[in-house]
């Protein structure tokens, strides 16, 4: 196929660092290997990027691809790279250096990715890069991946870490997948809504992160949002769908040690709930606004804040879409009227009504703050249903 886009010759793009430089050429390779390139095209791609030669080995070293037609690395020096062991620089078996990465999903494993002579931040960004790509081309093509043994399989560690049942075992096997106990990630939460399931169970499976999977809804951890940003776009690649919001993504607060991330991912499914009510694509603990307050209080609280300050609407459907409409526009009754397909009359009337039932105008601030917070309570009710009754219905049958 023809080159690929974001590793083309000529002038280079200005971006704003290795990370940003990455993030493009990730998206182009892998909705390159989508469209149907071959691991050659992203290698050639990679290699342009770089300005290095590009070899792509075995989970035993030996080449499967290269871009220069050049040797491996042993079977010990390839098993260092899959474990961690042996640090970014080897040398291979005709004597040139290079920088080596794993190119694995979880505890799985498909091959090792090589781009000669020096490294440096750039060089490991960008062939990062590269993985989901050639991750996908191994799925498609269907190579076998290689299979790392552990006590704890990494869905039974983030089982762990969700029940708060973190023994010395489970906190050994923690590390092995690269999670430090004294600097604990967050607990994060992603649902799809597609109709690709299987695409979906295939993509989980291939993302380096430890995931437990029930169904259309999967766990992990994550240390920053970025992360979570980054596995959300790589499944939304994987599973080939086109809507954005069809991969819905969350998670809770950091906390001192991991038997608190049971609270983190608590707080993370609460967020999931709250996004999927409000169709929103992410939802994290930092920019969640004052749901943080409402997060750690009991149902019976919310009900109690809900009803004192919604009481006289709560239970008018037509007044409560209007009162949320008019709030989220500030008082426009055109946009409202636009928004809820309604006659600006309607609205003024429907207002009114708001008005004197509530006994205040919505619109004053103090009056704003309160109606927002019972809204929002309001909204983890209706979250906290859906997942407690164990809800699984795709978002896209609900519209």
């Amino acid at each position: 196929m023809g080159t690929i886009a974001g590793a083309r010759s000529g002038p280079a793009r200005e971006v704003p660092g290795p990370d940003a430089e990455s993030a493009v050429l990730e998206r182009e390779l892998t909705e390159a290997v989508l469209a149907g390139a071959a691991r050659s095209d992203v290698l050639h791609a990679l290699a342009r990027a770089t300005d290095r030669q590009v070899r792509l080995l075995s989970a035993e070293g030996a080449p499967l691809a290269t871009t220069d037609g050049g040797a491996g690395v042993s079977a010990a020096v390839a098993d260092g790279v899959l474990a961690d062991a042996t640090g970014p620089v080897v040398d291979t078996l005709d004597g040139l250096r290079a920088t080596a990465l794993p190119v694995r999903a979880g505890t799985t494993v498909t091959g090792v990715l090589l781009t000669l002579g020096p490294g440096g931040p750039r060089v490991r960004a960008l062939a990062g890069a590269a993985v989901t790509a050639l991750l996908i081309d191994a799925v498609r093509s269907g190579d076998g991946p290689g299979e790392v043994s552990s006590r704890h399989s990494p869905a039974d560690v983030i089982a762990a870490l969700r029940a708060g049942t973190v023994s010395s075992s489970v906190c050994a096997a923690a590390r092995e997948l690269g999670i430090d106990p004294q600097r604990p990630p967050a607990g994060a939460v992603l649902h799809y809504d597609g109709s690709h399931l299987r695409a979906w169970s295939t993509a989980l499976a291939w993302l380096e992160h430890p995931v437990q999977q029930e169904g259309r809804t999967a766990w992990t951890v994550v240390p920053d949002e970025s992360v979570l940003v980054r596995l959300q776009n790589r499944l939304r690649f994987m599973t080939g769908d086109d809507c954005a919001d069809l991969v819905v993504a969350a998670s809770g607060s950091h906390t001192d040690s991991l038997l608190g991330t049971a609270d983190s991912f608590t707080e993370a499914e609460r967020l999931l709930g709250l996004a999927r009510t409000r169709r929103v694509p992410l939802l994290t603990f930092d920019r969640c606004g004052v749901v943080q307050a409402l997060l750690p209080l009991p149902r019976a609280r919310l009900e109690a804040y809900a009803e004192a300050h919604l009481g006289p609407v709560r239970h008018r459907p037509e007044l409560m879409v209007t009162l949320r409409a008019w709030l989220a526009e500030r008082g426009s009754r055109q946009s409202v009227s636009q928004q809820l397909h309604l006659h600006r009359n309607s609205v003024g009337y429907r207002v009114r009504q708001i008005k004197h039932l509530l006994g205040t105008d919505p619109l004053l601030p103090a009056a704003s703050a309160e109606l927002h917070l019972a809204l929002a309570a309001l909204d983890l009710i209706a979250a906290d249903d859906r997942r407690l009754h164990g809800d699984d219905e795709p978002e896209s049958r609900r519209r």
